[in-house]
């Protein structure tokens, strides 16, 4: 089986790694508020799903492939 769910989740958790870290430091620094609540929330999105992907994928693997 043939997956892209590795990239997929480290993917997500890099993204939302760095736009917490780098955009919401600009954002914060230009005094731009509603952009700011926007990279958090989207930062927040892209761990969350890469967390919740690899919970299910690991879940996957473990009860209903083998």
């Amino acid at each position: 089986m043939i997956t892209f769910n590795n990239y997929t989740i480290l993917l997500l958790l890099i993204t939302g790694l760095l736009i917490l870290v780098f955009d919401v430091k600009n954002y914060a620094k230009a005094n731009m508020l509603k952009e700011k609540k926007g990279a958090v929330i989207a930062g927040c999105l892209n761990i969350s799903l890469g967390v919740i992907s690899f919970l299910g994928y690991m879940a996957y693997e473990k009860w209903f492939w083998k």
